[in-house]
Order: structure tokens, then C-alpha cells, then sequence
């Protein structure tokens, strides 16, 4: 079954990982998100193959500047599976 893992380190500071497993092939969205729902980056757009996979953020927005300390969300969607997770980075 699709399943997002819980990140790794939590909290963090100044990287974290998160991983998740595809049991089939599937289209990957994976976007981290701060406490009032506004998106921070997309790390994930992409097809992968079925497996365990691992993505490393380093606390950056999408223009590559470094976010504040506070609690963020990671949203992965893999075809009709959609699952939310917190996490918080500390400075």
C-alpha cells in the first residue's frame, strides 16, 4: 500500500527526510506547506517506479531561501492516495 513514513529528524534543523513507499508505479506530488496553508515548495513532481524512496529537504522556499523556525506540513499525492504530516524546524 502507499504510505507516508513519519520525517526524519522531527523537529529538525537544518535538513530532514522523508520518505514514502509506492507499491505501483504513480505520479508523485510532494509539497511542504507553513501553518497558514501557504504552499513553501514543491520538492516532488515526478513519476517513480514502485519502492521505497527518500527525499531530503533542507528548509529552503522555492526561490531557495531559508524558511523560519515553526511548524510546516509535507502533502504527498500518489494517483488517489493523498496523506498530510507535520513537522517543525527549530533554529
Amino acid at each position: 500500500e502507499f504510505v507516508l513514513y513519519p520525517n526524519y529528524p522531527n523537529p529538525f534543523n537544518p535538513l530532514t527526510r522523508i520518505d514514502f513507499g509506492l507499491p505501483v508505479e504513480g505520479h508523485v506530488h510532494l509539497k511542504i506547506y507553513d501553518i497558514m496553508g501557504r504552499e513553501v515548495i514543491t520538492l516532488v513532481n515526478d513519476a517513480f517506479t514502485p519502492g521505497f524512496k527518500s527525499i531530503v529537504w533542507n528548509a529552503t522556499n522555492s526561490m531557495g531561501h531559508p524558511v523560519s523556525a515553526g511548524m510546516y506540513f509535507y502533502a504527498i499525492q500518489i494517483n488517489d492516495f493523498r496523506q498530510i504530516r507535520k513537522m517543525i524546524l527549530l533554529k
